[in-house]
């Protein structure tokens, strides 16, 4: 992980920004370097995949409706996953409570930033319209990734299937989402801040895990829950318009497969 991609967060308390240190980046991304190669392995290998080259060639904002309102599901369910997490932190964990609550309130208004755009941009008659959307399948498994890892309460396969992983993915969804909104007059704050935000939570979470090795039984548990989350958000992009693809990685983050 390179920290000079990463310079400052939104800390989401009186909508202000805070520098990020650099060498703390820098000191994380070598610390869990066990982690962070095949993340960032996997996730660059989802970069190159057909739904990035859908968005580059999207004509309109009302275009982007088929993965919009897939989206809006996904990100109104964000919040709701991590008040569940923040909810059923044991007392032994509740120095994790601020880290939780931040990421939740963070979160909380993203979804309805979202029906505002879409509204204006007229993808949607109404608000009402979005409950006659069904989720796919795959939508609603990388959902259940989530809620799967609140209820079990593994802190540190949540922050490195979360924070680490799909949180990595999502900043590069929108690193390419954003600045194309842009290039069609449809820019937005609610796809700009995703680039500061999901970036600084991709790897903010990593503070709190031990150091593993890559080659133990937990390592090896933890590195496998964070590709599963890079694998069902993939599919899940590509559900959106209309393509059956499941990557597969190995633990290295190396592709496996595609099957579609």
């Amino acid at each position: 992980m390179s920290a000079s991609l990463v310079v400052k967060h939104p800390q989401e308390v009186q909508g202000v920004y805070e520098e990020v240190d650099p060498a703390k980046l820098a000191l994380l991304c070598e610390q869990h370097a066990w982690i962070v190669k095949p993340i960032y392995r996997a996730s660059d290998a989802v970069l190159a995949m057909p739904f990035f080259d859908w968005v580059k060639s999207l004509r309109s904002p009302q275009a982007f409706k088929p993965a919009a309102v897939q989206l809006y599901h996904h990100s109104a369910t964000f919040p709701k996953v991590m008040g569940i997490m923040l909810g059923l932190s044991s007392m032994a964990d509740n120095f994790m409570m601020p880290f939780y609550a931040k990421h939740a309130y963070g979160e909380a208004d993203h979804h309805a930033m979202l029906m505002d755009w879409m509204l204006r941009h007229q993808l949607l008659a109404s608000a009402d319209e979005i409950h006659t959307v069904l989720p796919t399948l795959e939508t609603q498994a990388c959902i259940n990734f989530a809620y799967q890892m609140a209820i079990e309460q593994d802190r540190d396969k949540w922050l490195v299937g979360l924070n680490s992983g799909i949180e990595r993915c999502s900043n590069d969804f929108f690193k390419v989402v954003a600045p194309k909104m842009h290039e069609l007059g449809a820019g937005d704050a609610y796809f700009d801040v995703h680039v500061e935000a999901d970036e600084h939570h991709s790897i903010m979470g990593l503070d709190y895990i031990v150091p593993q090795d890559a080659q133990s039984p937990r390592g090896q548990a933890l590195i496998a829950k964070a590709l599963e989350g890079i694998s069902l958000w993939a599919a899940m992009l590509h559900s959106w318009i209309g393509v059956d693809l499941h990557p597969r990685f190995n633990l290295d983050g190396s592709l496996v497969n595609v099957r579609s």
